[in-house]
């Protein structure tokens, strides 16, 4: 990318209607256009009043000693001085217009230091004129008359003599590429980008501020930056804030949790990734059904306290680092809806368009952009700014490279809300073949798809006679474990292209008002991502109701209410169909039953797992084997871990999985499958036994 393009000191530009009146004001008066310093001290009586007076010594050593109004003085520094009469800063006002007007036309972007003010007083130090001194140097050289050059070297002077030990220990430092803390702020030039990593993953940020804390825990340099984020509605400027603790002695700027990107040692290579990261991360507006495989950061309860963690708004909750290896739903809307404490906050609300080429050549420059090399404004995009139908597809360079290194959504299978890395998230790959591969009666199967093509169907408009009741398609799964109930929702799941949020009773809690909280909750965020839900174990919530437990009649109550208006596809898995309450009946669409296992269906699929691994990793005779195999009576989930568990077994002893693997893995199975029936007969026993010993 090209360096920034130098200030430009056009004359012609002129002020704002801001400062127009006050230069107006100020042309007609003889205020600041003495182009020497009055020197003011700042210090506290006995009676604890703070007085300000002449000072008896300039800090340039240039009073005249005269006792004339300061307002004519083009600079009037104050020293203050604490309760204990202790030196503490030098303030200085800037009252010459002519320095003011060119303070406007070279610090072109300064936040929290407005140099368009009828009264401009710059603390200790003064940053801005440091950052510009360069510029503000130039500007003399090129365009300044006698006179804006007396007052120009009055100020030049003022600066040097107030920071020269500071800054020339700065350049000496820097040139090696060390800094100390006292210095570090001269490091950080509003408007620059500086660079940091999270949990490993490069980021680039634009300073705005940099300021000096101090607190019980010590001093630190707190860095107020810019980063471009997407809140789920458009896309602009989020505010963040890095911190700088204090260290002894010198350290390599490097070194440094977060440093001016220019100081980089890979600084082009590092501009590239986070260009080509932001490209992906304007792709990501909307909602999308992802992979994701690495570390992610967490959303927890917990609220922020930690000084320098970054900014805490007003009850807003902390990360905390978490693997994830899982399908996710990216979706900033929802997780700013559902958890609004958290949302991303912009400067403002101004918008602008498409930064893409045929808007490039449509759009006009804009002159009240706070940082001058980008085209986002505080506010950001919105996709109802757009000509037509024109979708954001670009953004300037600058603004792509401070892309946000997180997108935000929900793990499904940790179901957490997780601001996730853009550069683990890859497109989820969907085994839309899994329901034919499945081991299953074909007629059933047939069924299943139909209902399941007709639900997902948008022209389909059934409807119930009341409006928006019985829009779901609910599908009972019973039988024994490990039988296939769970594949099929998974394979529906794909089939339909459709996110599956999987949920057990245990998750929803025991109590009504939990449950229903709880339920709705997951109901909502699947009905906005057209998600198929699988409720297993279900048997808590579809149980007769009863004329004295009023709790579980509650929850079941509750639950059918709910069910009655979800409009998604929903998966009920239980084993006591016999409790039903009858309400629950009327209510499923299909009712499919798993029966235990049957030898040929067991062969096909010890068969299907064999054939899923890579052909020269194991050497069976299927014909001869399986018919060894099927014998056993397990169900498909132990098949699975068993071939798994033989595959492992195999690689370990450097030889391809044969049969004795396999014969090995199911002695271990045979020997849990007696052990587990021993105890839990024993178990029975001592259940009587006490029973009888209680008199029951």
């Amino acid at each position: 990318m090209p360096p920034p393009a130098p200030p430009s000191f056009d004359d012609d530009a002129g002020p704002g209607p801001a400062t127009e009146e006050i230069e107006q004001v100020q042309a007609t008066s003889t205020r600041g256009t003495k182009a020497e310093l009055k020197q003011l001290d700042g210090r506290y009586d006995h009676l604890g009043n703070y007085n300000v007076t002449d000072s008896s010594v300039s800090i340039l050593d240039n009073a005249d000693g005269e006792s004339e109004p300061h307002a004519d003085f083009a600079l009037v520094s104050t020293r203050v001085y604490g309760v204990d009469g202790v030196y503490q800063s030098t303030n200085l006002e800037i009252k010459s217009r002519l320095i003011k007007k060119v303070l406007r036309k070279v610090i072109k972007y300064y936040p929290g230091q407005p140099v368009d003010t009828a009264q401009l007083t710059l603390s200790d130090p003064p940053k801005p004129l440091f950052h510009y001194r360069q510029e503000l140097e130039d500007y003399r050289h090129q365009k300044a008359d006698e006179e804006t050059k007396k007052h120009l070297d009055l100020l030049f002077k003022f600066v040097d003599s107030l920071l020269k030990t500071q800054v020339e220990r700065f350049k000496d430092l820097a040139k090696r590429g060390l800094t100390s803390f006292g210095v570090v702020w001269m490091l950080f030039k509003p408007g620059d980008l500086v660079f940091t990593e999270k949990d490993g993953q490069p980021c680039a940020y634009m300073i705005q501020k940099c300021e000096s804390v101090s607190t019980f825990f010590g001093k630190y340099w707190q860095l107020t930056c810019a980063a471009t984020n997407y809140n789920g509605t458009r896309i602009g400027r989020a505010t963040e804030t890095l911190t700088v603790r204090s260290f002894e002695g010198t350290r390599d700027i490097t070194s440094l949790n977060v440093f001016p990107l220019k100081y980089h040692p890979k600084e082009a290579q590092i501009k590239h990734q986070l260009l080509e990261r932001g490209k992906r991360f304007v792709a990501m507006q909307g909602t999308h059904y992802m992979s994701y495989k690495g570390l992610a950061q967490e959303l927890t309860e917990g609220s922020r306290i930690d000084y320098d963690d970054e900014m805490s708004m007003d009850g807003e909750r902390l990360y905390k680092t978490i693997l994830v290896n899982g399908r996710i739903m990216v979706d900033a809307a929802t997780f700013s809806r559902i958890n609004p404490s958290n949302r991303i906050r912009f400067e403002g609300d101004s918008t602008v368009k498409c930064d893409c080429s045929s808007c490039r050549a449509r759009a006009s420059p804009s002159s009240s952009l706070p940082d001058p090399e980008s085209n986002l404004p505080p506010g950001g995009i919105t996709k109802a700014e757009q000509e037509g139908d024109h979708a954001i597809t670009a953004l300037s360079e600058r603004d792509t490279m401070l892309c946000s290194p997180f997108v935000l959504g929900f793990s499904l299978q940790n179901k957490k809300w997780c601001r996730f890395f853009i550069d683990m998230v890859k497109p989820v790959e969907l085994n839309t073949q899994a329901f034919s591969q499945l081991v299953m009666d074909q007629e059933k199967k047939e069924l299943v798809l139909a209902m399941v093509e007709a639900h997902v169907d948008e022209d389909n408009e059934f409807d119930d006679i009341i409006q928006g009741k019985g829009k779901s398609l609910i599908m009972l799964l019973h039988g024994a474990p490990g039988v296939g109930k769970t594949l099929t929702a998974e394979s529906i799941a794909d089939y339909t292209k459709r996110p599956l949020y999987m949920v057990s009773s245990g998750e929803l809690g025991t109590h009504a008002t939990e449950v229903e909280s709880t339920l709705q909750g997951i109901l909502d965020i699947a009905t906005t991502w057209k998600a198929v839900v699988l409720l297993d174990e279900a048997d808590v919530f579809l149980s007769q109701r009863s004329g004295t437990d009023v709790e579980r009649n509650a929850l079941v109550s509750i639950f059918l209410r709910l069910l009655e208006y979800y409009e998604g596809i929903l998966f009920l898995t239980s084993n006591r169909v016999e409790s039903f309450d009858l309400a629950f009946k009327s209510r499923i669409h299909i009712a499919l039953n798993y029966p235990t296992l049957t030898r040929p269906i067991r062969r096909q699929i010890w068969s299907d797992f064999i054939n899923r691994l890579p052909k020269n990793t194991w050497d069976l005779d299927l014909e001869k084997d399986l018919s060894v195999l099927d014998l056993e009576d397990i169900n498909g989930r132990q098949i699975k871990n068993c071939t798994k568990t033989s595959a492992a077994l195999a690689r370990k002893k450097g030889e391809k999985m044969q049969l004795k693997h396999l014969e090995t893995t199911l002695a271990t199975i045979r020997e849990f499958e007696r052990d587990f029936a021993k105890d839990r007969q024993n178990g029975d026993v001592r259940t009587v036994l006490i029973a009888n010993e209680n008199g029951v």
